[in-house]
């Protein structure tokens, strides 16, 4: 349904006065021609006030006749994606725009919409927009502005359209399929408990106290802030699921923007994530930006959602990756795979104490490659020593995964440093429907 321009608080249509001297120019003839009664007066005052008046009824038909219309049929869209967005321009009222200006107010565009036409008396103006993307992140389409105004330029009209549509966009991923992930189990041993038992208890969430409940399930700190009992609720976790861990340490970080270990960091997230859900595992993420981020193993549209979500709007924090370890909840028969630019003594400990070290595969960013220092063989060592599995993986994976996202564009459309725009094509004038 087309959108009228809001007409709440500070967004209210703005009418401004071109020409301040108009009014006192009417005054005087007025008044001229009442003190000489010379008809010369008279013709400048009847021109004059008529031209005024035509002015005032033009920006008014203007004022409640234009509409904008704005589809984009897509919530979320990976980094690569071109999408389309349809504009309408529409004019209820019988006089005609000659000119109307649309600017878009998002703060999160780089080179927001700017575009300039016209539309006649009871008639609407199409144009198909193509949104270029090639930065992660959570964007935002409008409020739209409409400026507009009268033949005579007298009057300037501006409108505020508050409709705001937010498009995702994920970070790209690279094949991962080479990559040797622990099959989970009790402890990465899949000949030990053959009798069936595959699963083990684990913390699904939390719920009040109910009568019966094991005192050894209270979760004390969620208690004592809400003032209440609070048990921790068991479910089953599976030796199928998995568990990745992003590290967002400010502290350990390289590199600035797209050409950062951050980004490799989450490019890698997604990409195991989507391999885990493409072979029909359970999938949780665990990251802290400025907000600790933790899903627990799930599958489907929703939960991959929301797993896109926070890889796509993710950002450097100041947890430690031994400080999630730390407060997780992720089980021994799970696999776990830990995503870091550097190696911390503290969470290596963390693994061993917790006994998942067979099942934990470690992908190891060097922050050399990013202007950083390097990794020490000295804390390398630590891994093998406790026999942790590691991976290093080299800049050239981020490279690859923006390459690939940049080639699936068409070739019209040239590519920006940052963010999205909007394509224009080199048409001046509008679209008509048909």
């Amino acid at each position: 349904m087309p959108v009228k321009p809001s007409m709440d608080g500070e967004h209210k249509p703005m009418r401004r006065l071109n020409v301040r001297l108009l009014p006192v120019a009417v005054g005087m003839f007025a008044l001229m021609y009442g003190l000489t009664g010379y008809r010369g007066w008279l013709v400048f005052f009847i021109g004059t006030a008529g031209v005024w008046l035509l002015a005032i009824l033009w920006i008014r038909s203007l004022e409640r006749g234009l509409q904008i219309e704005r589809k984009i049929h897509l919530a979320w869209a990976s980094v690569g994606d071109s999408v389309p967005e349809q504009l309408k321009l529409v004019n209820h009222g019988w006089l005609p725009a000659i000119w109307v200006e649309l600017s878009d107010s998002s703060v999160s565009l780089v080179k927001p919409l700017k575009m300039v036409s016209d539309v006649q008396g009871r008639f609407t103006r199409t144009r198909h927009i193509t949104h270029l993307f090639n930065r992660r992140g959570l964007y935002t389409l409008g409020p739209t502005r409409l400026r507009t105004g009268d033949p005579f330029g007298i009057y300037t009209l501006t409108l505020y359209n508050q409709h705001a549509d937010t498009i995702l966009v994920t970070p790209p991923v690279v094949s991962l399929e080479r990559l040797q992930i622990a099959p989970g189990g009790w402890a990465g041993d899949q000949n030990r408990r053959q009798s069936g038992l595959k699963r083990e208890i684990s913390d699904a969430g939390t719920r009040k106290y109910l009568p019966g409940d094991s005192l050894k399930r209270i979760h004390w700190s969620a208690s004592a802030h809400q003032d209440t009992l609070i048990v921790r609720q068991l479910d089953a976790a599976s030796s199928q699921d998995y568990w990745v861990y992003v590290d967002l340490d400010q502290a350990v970080q390289a590199g600035e923007g797209r050409d950062s270990t951050l980004e490799l960091a989450i490019v890698l997230g997604a990409s195991v994530a989507m391999r885990g859900l493409r072979e029909r595992r359970r999938v949780g993420l665990v990251l802290a930006g400025p907000k600790l981020v933790w899903l627990a193993p799930s599958s489907g549209p929703a939960h991959r959602w929301q797993i896109f979500r926070a890889l796509a709007t993710a950002q450097a924090g100041t947890r430690s990756l031994a400080n999630l370890l730390s407060i997780s909840h992720s089980t021994r028969t799970a696999s776990t795979i830990l995503i870091t630019p550097g190696i911390d003594p503290a969470w290596v400990a963390i693994i061993g104490k917790k006994g998942i070290g067979k099942n934990v595969r470690v992908l190891l960013i060097d922050p050399a490659e990013f202007g950083g220092l390097a990794l020490q063989d000295q804390a390398i060592g630590s891994l093998r020593r406790r026999g942790i599995p590691h991976f290093r993986m080299s800049k050239t994976l981020l490279d690859q995964a923006y390459a690939s996202s940049e080639r699936i564009n068409p070739p019209w459309q040239a590519p920006v440093e940052r963010g999205k725009r909007y394509w224009q094509q080199r048409e001046a004038t509008w679209q008509s429907m048909d």
